[in-house]
Formats: structure tokens, sequence, C-alpha cells
């Protein structure tokens, strides 16, 4: 039986990629070619992709009247792609996170660490959105009259 996530299964890997993120662009950032906003369309892509199919994942195990009927293995595989989402979303986020972290103090440059500041920002902004996208997904597939026993 599959778990819910919980902090501790998105924090580690957030942590983690985090520091192994910052660790490799103090060593080689330098040899990057700029970063382009639109490295943080797919994420978001997917994001509202997965708040669509949240609604009607929510919709279907609530037997709503205007619900179309999905099989279970549907949802299921819904439940299996939040999870997956919300845990990408984090790797995502610590990537993201060392990135400002490590050009931060060159802010007020006006070089491509300062244009590569701002695409760190919209990549922790978008990693949020699908890590709640993912979590709302994978929580709408829970039937709310069922108790983990």
């Amino acid at each position: 039986m599959m778990r819910r996530t919980n902090v501790a299964d998105l924090l580690v890997p957030l942590l983690l990629t985090a520091g192994l993120v910052y660790a490799l662009l103090r060593i080689g950032y330098e040899s990057l070619p700029p970063f382009q906003w639109f490295i943080a369309v797919p994420p978001a892509a997917l994001a509202v992709a997965e708040l669509v199919v949240a609604r009607r994942v929510r919709a279907a195990v609530r037997h709503q009247p205007q619900a179309r009927p999905m099989t279970a293995l549907a949802i299921a595989r819904a439940v299996a792609l939040g999870k997956a989402s919300a845990l990408v979303a984090a790797v995502l986020a610590g990537a993201a996170a060392a990135l400002v972290v490590k050009l931060l103090p060159s802010a007020g440059e006006p070089n491509t660490a300062g244009s590569d500041l701002r695409v760190g920002y919209l990549l922790l902004a978008v990693s949020a959105v699908l890590l709640v996208a993912g979590l709302v997904l994978e929580r709408a597939g829970i039937d709310p009259g069922h108790r983990p026993g």
C-alpha cells in the first residue's frame, strides 16, 4: 500500500540536491552558458496539467454527479504521478535554491549572473507550484471515507 508523501520525503532530496548543486556551481559556474527563462515552462505546464487532472480525479473518487468515471488503475496512476512530481519539484527547488544562493552576492551587477538569478527565482516559484500541484493530485485520489488501517 502506498503512503502519503510527507515533509521528510521531500526535504531530504531538496537539501541533498541543494548541497550538491551548490558545490558544482562553485566549481564550474563560469563555464556554463547563461540560463534562459523558458527552462521553467515544462514544469509549469506539468503543474497546470496536474491541477486539471486532480480536479477530475477528486470528482471521480468522491462520486460527484457530474464526474466522468475513472478506472481504479487510472486513479492510481494519477496518484503515482502526483507523488513523483512532488519529488521532482523538491529536487528542482533544491537546484534553484543553490543557484540563487550562489548568485545572490552578485545580484546588483549588470551581468549574466543577474539574469541567471532571475531565472533561479523563477525556477523556485515554478517548483513550489509544481510541488503543490503534485501533492494536490496525490491527495485527490484518496477516498474521504477510507480510514487507513
